[in-house]
């Protein structure tokens, strides 16, 4: 893959000076877009990265920091103010998505020096999110928490071996990973090995199937599960109340997560403590870790070998892995304040490039050079769940947050009464829906 051809211009900004907002790295995850020389693979291979694109336009790459729970707020407040700060910034989509009708930001779509049809954006996550032929963030790999974030599946490579079952590269690769090869695999390995119930004990010796910390939101996601379909007019439906598949998904997710039978288990979401959910993996007392790309690092010290594996799909009839990133996952935005849309388009779409054809095969390279995913199986693998990478609109957008609340308490409660749930928030989630496109029309754009 190539620059689109004559669409990278020779230009010269007179070393102006591109700053990004950005936040520090923040639960295990890279977030840094212009490191120091530090000897650390990704550390130099941005700072290479940057470099590049400094010296073809002449310019310095910069960036500041705000905590992840204030950088909206932040940003929010400075826009307000009118003030030209930042050119560009990265926002978590879980509150910037409720300030976009507030006329802070603009229209990416119409800015024609970024690329947003390209294979160096995450497509799947940008066709989810344009409203109105609109969209306001994005994600790719210039700034790699859409990467680290996107949840996945590791499994214990020798556990597998020791109870002689295949290890699932291939069916994956085939597309035959299933939501039911998954429950066959952990019904193998789940073994009380001596203990009286299933609740899990630091210092027992229970072995489960899958560990995660109650992710059934997102794995509703990878099987098809979405609470809203487009329309023949353009526009978003709620639909979980007619969309057999949504309702299927759902009452097989409530009937895996729910018994206490030792398929699943719900550990700590404090990722190394004892009895967190990456710990018990790393205790060899369970088969499958359900977690996000990060993990890959986090499981470096770990002596055992492991492989990565997509989300499942709900069954082999669904054409494509649908791999959910993190719903905070910080998204690329340019605020309303910023005063040469030209140049920012120009900056950011080749730096976006770069990182795509530099910085992402380094990115592989880390992961698979690990001493425990040394497979050429891994890499390919790491590229399904790239290509597959996105979330659901009515997520990041915040139409059925409630709605999804509700459904969660219907796994850990082990109960099947989704119809009566679905009506009970029906009508706030359309409300929502509705909101959001109204606001719409007098969002800013290019042309004004």
């Amino acid at each position: 893959m190539t620059y689109v051809t004559g669409d990278k211009k020779d230009v010269d900004y007179n070393g102006y000076k591109f700053t990004f907002l950005n936040t520090p790295s923040w639960v295990y995850m890279y977030t840094y877009i212009d490191p120091d020389l530090t000897g650390d693979v990704l550390d130099d291979t941005c700072y290479e990265r940057n470099l590049t694109v400094e010296e073809e336009f002449n310019i310095e790459i910069s960036e500041e920091f705000q905590s992840y729970n204030d950088i909206a707020r932040f940003a929010k407040n400075l826009i307000l103010t009118d003030e030209d700060v930042y050119d560009a910034m990265y926002i978590p989509t879980n509150s910037l998505t409720p300030i976009i009708s507030e006329n802070l930001f603009y229209d990416l779509m119409e800015i024609e020096e970024l690329h947003m049809d390209q294979i160096w954006w995450d497509q799947p996550l940008i066709k989810r999110n344009i409203i109105e032929d609109r969209l306001f963030y994005a994600t790719s790999d210039l700034h790699l928490m859409a990467f680290e974030g996107v949840w996945c599946m590791y499994f214990n490579e020798d556990m597998m071996k020791e109870l002689n079952l295949e290890l699932p590269y291939q069916m994956a690769l085939d597309g035959k990973w299933t939501f039911d090869q998954l429950k066959q695999y952990c019904s193998v390995a789940a073994n009380l090995n001596g203990d009286a119930t299933w609740a899990f004990d630091v210092y027992g010796n229970a072995r489960y199937g899958m560990v995660d910390f109650g992710n059934a939101v997102r794995t509703a996601y990878s099987m098809g599960g979405e609470y809203t379909s487009m329309g023949e007019d353009g526009k978003y439906q709620f639909t979980a109340d007619t969309d057999q598949r949504f309702l299927s998904v759902w009452e097989s997710l409530i009937n895996f997560y729910g018994p206490q039978n030792g398929l699943q288990l719900t550990a700590s979401a404090q990722d190394l403590d004892p009895d967190g959910y990456y710990s018990v993996f790393m205790a060899d007392r369970a088969m499958f870790l359900h977690a996000e790309l990060k993990g890959a690092t986090m499981l470096r010290e770990w002596e055992g070998n492991f492989g990565l594996l997509p989300e499942p799909k709900f069954d082999e009839t669904q054409e494509n892995y649908e791999s959910g990133v993190f719903t905070g996952c910080l998204a690329f935005c340019i605020p309303s304040t910023n005063v040469n849309l030209e140049r920012t388009g120009t900056i950011v779409d080749y730096l976006t490039y770069e990182s795509y054809k530099g910085l992402l095969p380094r990115y592989y390279d880390i992961h698979v050079s690990l001493k425990a995913l040394g497979k050429q199986e891994s890499i390919d693998v790491l590229e399904l769940v790239r290509g597959t990478r996105g979330q659901e609109a009515a997520v990041f957008y915040g139409w059925t947050t409630d709605l999804q609340t509700a459904i969660s308490d219907l796994v850990t409660k082990n109960e099947l009464s989704l119809a009566s749930t679905i009506q009970t928030y029906k009508d706030a989630v359309i409300s929502n829906i509705n909101t959001t496109y109204a606001s719409y029309p007098s969002l800013r754009h290019t042309g004004e």
